[in-house]
């Protein structure tokens, strides 16, 4: 099922540099030294990262509900 607003993810870690959601039992990662999210991949490794326009929580956000979103279309 395809997220509905980004309040719905379900915040699992956040310290100074990393903060991650879970959506339907999916990791998804920000890493504020890297600028980028990720969407966790085989035995809880992140990979293909897509580097960020702005390097904030905010865009961070945004690019996580657009990947869980692409997923469903």
């Amino acid at each position: 099922m395809a997220l509905s607003k980004i309040k719905d993810l379900d915040l699992r870690y956040k310290d100074e540099n990393i903060v991650e959601w879970q959506y339907e039992g999916v990791r998804f990662r920000y890493d504020r030294r890297m600028g980028a999210v990720s969407r966790e991949g085989d035995i809880s490794k992140f990979q293909d990262w897509i580097e960020l326009e702005s390097n904030n929580l905010t865009a961070a956000k945004r690019a996580v509900f657009n990947l869980i979103n692409e997923e469903w279309f």
